[in-house]
Parts: structure tokens; C-alpha cells; sequence
């Protein structure tokens, strides 16, 4: 068995579809797996279910797409530890309901040596979530007052309900970690990067308005200042030019409304609180579990979100922190957001001349612009990423990149191959890394490109 950390993101539909065992056998012997990241609870399609309904379904499974999937969690749920919130017990997978991730799969990933995590996904986009009871009280709220579609960090009972699944797993099961997930960014990056809607700009709920009273933040000039920014966003997005430019319109609303980057801060600290939260709930309930965060895509993408995710700060509360560097999937995904943010902030320019800009901000080198949803982007990407996070968290936490296997693209984008992945999982360890996790999920994956990972962990074995 290796001796490096390797995981690999995988749902309960794999184990019923295949057999604990014989996946086992696939994750050692292929890709010298010795971690798992069991996705639970998860709303979503990025990893609960099989393949996406639309793509190609992988050489193992089940060879139908299962277009009625829910989604939920997958473990037995305790009730006694979700007695603080009025969201109680809610959220038990319709899936398997008799079956149990946990269960079914600990004792035998214990018995063959390999470490099992819970990978918790926030889904906060999940319609799912808001047809429980209750749920639609933990809303978001937009620049007027209305609930939005999102649920809010600072609602007491969503934040309980977090820490209560938090609880439930850590006390309940012989874990040998978790890791959190939450992918959205704050108010000001979703004006930033793109046309939105209003609701998507939020939260001005009670509880964040409580909050910002405390920090001295005006709430009726921040709303004022939203009201303001969308405006602009609706007509910048809707081809319309201010005479002085869509950049130096925006600076100008910040010059104006120094309440929209205080309102900012105040989202993302509290999205960081509950990262804090979380991490001090399952140390107290088990000192040497470990606690980590994926920190999505977007980082590689938006500067904005850059500056935000702050890596020596995460650090301080962080055993670990898988930070996405998909390579295949992040050329078209560039490409898809360089192409939006020139209908908002940067919508003076075109894509082609925003882009070199971009990769000089964010420390990128990649091809031609054009060319990125056929190329991707280079193992080397993998590589400086991951560098620049083992050198931002300061020796404080271990960095564990996300390798893209299969993740999902347009049928004429790039694609994996089993050299690609060989070559990101060795330009991970090239950058420092500590370990490497292998996502999205096991269901989308297929098996020689899965095996690229193997080889990677053996050349690197034979380097010794």
C-alpha cells in the first residue's frame, strides 16, 4: 500500500451498484488508494449518484442513468443530536434507505488499512433542501428584504443543523476525518462575475443585519449600495456602456459605497465562522479526527474570490484543505467565466484581451484562449497551485489537490486519459503536496484513466 495520502471522492450508489468489496479491490489495485471521501450528505450531482444524466456512462456500475435521484444522507441519522434546531432530524436519503455508508463500508475499509472521511457537501443550490419543513425559514434575503434562494451562515438553525450532522457522524461512527464543502462565493465576486439576478445577492436577513450593527456597518447604505450594483449590473450585462466605462463605474459605486466591500467581508467571515465552528465541534468530540475544507474551482478563476480565501488563515483552523485543481475541466470552465466576467466588470474589453491579464493576476500560464476548452490546462497548473498553497498555509495544515478524473465536460472539450492523470497526480507531489484526492466521484470515473493514479503512486514508490 502506498505510503503517500490518497483518496478518492466516491457515493453510496457505487458501493450498492458494485459491492463494497470488489470497489475496494478497484481503488487499491488501480489506484493505490488508501483514503476515502464518502459523500454524505450530498444534494447534488457532483458527488452523489451515478454519471450525470447526458454523459457517457463509465466501463463499471450499473449501465443506466438514475434520473430520479434525491440525494440526502446515507448514514443513519441519531435524533438525539439535532434537538437545537427546528430543521430536527430532516434529510435522510430516499436512496438505499435501509443502508448505511458507514456500516456497510468502515469495518472493511479498517480492516485492509485504508482511512475513511465523511464528505460532507453543503449543497446550498439543492431544491431538495428547501422542500424539507422548516428549511425556508433558514432563507437568505436579498438587497429588498425578499428570501432568496440560499441558506444563510448566520441563521442559528442552519448553523445548528450543520454542527448537528457535525456531532451525529464524529460521536456515532469510527471516522477518521471530515471534510466540508461549500461552493459559492459572497454578494460582491457574484455582481463581479457576471449578469445575476437579485436574489442571488444576498444576505440582509435579521441575523446578518444583527451582526453588521455590531461591526459598526451601516446596513441601509450596504442595501442602498446593492440596490445601486445591480442596476449597473443589469445594463452593463445588457449591453449598455456608462460613458465613463463599466470598470470605472463600478470603482466609482466602491468609492460611493464603501458598504458593499464591508458587506462582503461580512459574508465570507461568516462562511469562515462556520468553517471554525465545525472544525472546534469535532475536535471537541474527537481530538485527533481531522478536519479539512474543499476549497472550489473558483479560486483559480476570480481574483476576487482569491483574495478571500485566504490560505494562512484557513490554516489556523484546518488539519487539511483539498484545494480543486481539475486541469481537463478548468479549460472550458475558464473560458465559460472569462467570457461572463466581460459582461460585467471587465465588459469594456473583449474576452481574448481580458484573458492575458487574468493569467498574470492569478499566476496562470496557460495556451491561447480559444484553444482552452479542447486543451485544459497543463499538469503544470497542478503543480504551481499546489505550491502556492503548501507555501500560504505555512507548514500550519497539509494540502491534499483535487485531481480531476472524468469530471464532466461538453461532448467536443477536453478529456481525460490515463498519461493526464499520471501527470497531474506527479505534479501535485512536485509542488509539495502532501496527499491528493481523486474527483469528483468514483461513479464518473472510468478505470484506466482512475489507473493513471496508480501508476503516478508507484513511479513515485520506485523513486525512493
Amino acid at each position: 500500500m502506498a505510503e503517500r495520502f490518497v483518496a478518492i471522492q466516491v457515493g453510496a450508489v457505487s458501493f450498492v451498484d458494485e459491492g463494497v468489496g470488489p470497489v475496494l479491490d478497484i481503488f487499491q489495485e488501480r489506484g493505490q488508494i488508501n483514503a476515502l471521501f464518502l459523500a454524505t450528505p450530498t444534494w447534488t450531482r457532483g458527488t452523489g449518484g451515478r454519471q450525470l444524466p447526458g454523459q457517457p456512462l463509465p466501463d463499471h456500475g450499473v449501465q443506466q442513468h438514475d434520473l430520479d435521484w434525491v440525494g440526502g444522507n446515507y448514514a443513519t441519522i441519531h435524533p438525539q443530536y439535532y434537538a437545537g434546531t427546528i430543521l430536527g432530524a430532516a434529510g435522510r436519503a430516499p436512496e438505499h434507505p435501509n443502508w448505511d455508508i458507514f456500516e456497510a463500508v468502515l469495518p472493511e475499509a479498517k480492516r485492509r488499512g485504508m482511512q475513511a472521511y465523511a464528505w460532507i457537501e453543503e449543497s446550498s443550490y439543492a431544491q431538495e433542501l428547501r422542500n424539507y419543513p422548516n428549511f425556508p425559514k433558514c432563507l437568505e434575503v436579498d438587497a429588498w428584504g425578499r428570501p432568496a434562494k440560499r441558506f444563510c451562515f448566520n441563521n442559528p438553525d442552519y448553523r445548528t443543523w450543520h454542527l448537528s450532522i457535525v456531532e451525529d457522524y464524529v460521536k456515532s461512527y469510527d471516522l477518521d476525518g471530515l471534510a466540508w464543502c461549500s461552493e459559492r462565493p459572497g454578494p460582491l465576486n457574484v455582481l463581479l462575475q457576471g449578469p445575476v439576478t437579485p436574489e442571488a445577492v444576498s444576505c440582509f436577513c435579521p441575523h446578518c443585519q444583527a451582526v453588521a450593527h455590531e461591526r459598526g456597518i451601516d446596513v441601509r447604505r450596504a442595501q442602498e449600495g446593492y440596490h445601486r450594483a445591480l442596476e449597473w449590473n443589469a445594463a452593463v450585462s445588457a449591453g449598455h456602456r456608462p460613458t465613463d466605462g463599466a470598470f470605472v463605474s463600478f470603482w466609482r459605486l466602491l468609492l460611493q459605497y464603501p458598504e458593499l466591500l464591508a458587506w462582503q467581508t461580512l459574508w465570507t467571515e461568516s462562511q469562515r465562522q462556520l468553517y471554525r465552528d465545525i472544525y472546534g465541534v469535532a475536535k471537541a468530540c474527537k481530538s485527533d479526527i481531522q478536519v479539512g475544507w474543499h476549497v472550489y474551482h473558483n479560486l483559480s478563476f476570480s481574483p476576487f474570490y482569491r483574495a478571500d480565501q485566504d490560505y494562512a488563515e484557513l490554516s489556523r483552523c484546518s488539519d487539511f484543505i483539498k484545494v480543486v485543481a481539475y486541469n481537463n475541466c478548468a479549460g472550458p470552465r475558464f473560458h465559460a467565466w472569462v467570457a461572463n466576467i466581460c459582461q460585467s466588470l471587465f465588459a469594456d474589453a473583449s474576452p481574448a484581451e481580458v484573458y492575458p491579464l487574468l493569467l498574470k493576476l492569478l499566476q496562470l500560464d496557460e495556451g491561447p484562449y480559444a484553444e482552452l476548452p479542447k486543451t485544459g490546462f497543463t499538469s503544470d497548473y497542478v503543480r504551481r497551485e499546489t505550491a502556492r498553497a503548501v507555501a500560504g498555509v505555512e507548514g500550519r495544515c497539509k494540502i491534499y489537490p483535487g485531481i480531476d478524473i472524468d469530471i464532466p465536460t461538453a461532448a467536443d472539450t477536453t478529456k481525460c486519459s490515463r498519461d493526464g492523470v499520471k501527470a497531474a497526480v506527479l505534479a501535485a507531489f512536485a509542488g509539495g503536496a502532501h496527499g491528493v484526492v481523486l474527483s469528483r466521484k468514483y461513479s464518473e470515473m472510468w478505470l484506466d484513466h482512475l489507473a493513471g493514479a496508480g501508476d503516478a503512486i508507484k513511479e513515485l514508490g520506485a523513486m525512493r
